[in-house]
């Protein structure tokens, strides 16, 4: 074999590197995951809001252009105005929001709103079958 025959494995390289692209894809979105976890269990909204909109910027290729059958709206105004609602309570409950005052009622409302964010963008990577197509995992 010539040492500087560079076509050698070539045939492979678009799928190894589809292989690859899908493993960085799948570990940037788990970290991210985790991100929103742990600023979710330690009540730190503002780093819950950002931790949100960067999933957000990793997974919004999923989220449907056009409304579906039964929809006024499309997965991104949906999103949008999920935002909106955060927004606005975080500035309604702006030191409970900054961490200055636990106040439960305002708390529970900031929480909420970022929940909603969460869990949408959950349903979106859901129906994307970014968790996995199949029912179940072997081995469990």
């Amino acid at each position: 074999m010539d040492i500087h025959d560079f076509s050698t494995g070539i045939a492979n390289l678009g799928q190894e590197l589809a292989y690859d692209l899908r493993q960085i894809y799948a570990k940037l979105v788990g970290d991210h995951l985790e991100d929103i976890a742990q600023a979710r269990k330690s009540d730190n909204y503002a780093i819950y809001y950002k931790s949100l909109k960067d999933l957000h910027i990793i997974v919004s290729h999923k989220l449907k252009d056009k409304t579906e059958k039964g929809q006024d709206k499309t997965d991104e105004e949906v999103y949008n105005d999920l935002v909106k609602a955060a927004v606005t309570n975080a500035n309604k409950h702006s030191n409970e929001w900054l961490g200055n005052s636990k106040d439960p009622k305002a708390c529970a409302e900031i929480e909420h709103a970022l929940n909603s964010i969460e869990m949408f963008l959950y349903k979106k990577i859901d129906e994307a079958n970014m968790f996995g197509a199949q029912g179940k995992i072997p081995g469990l």
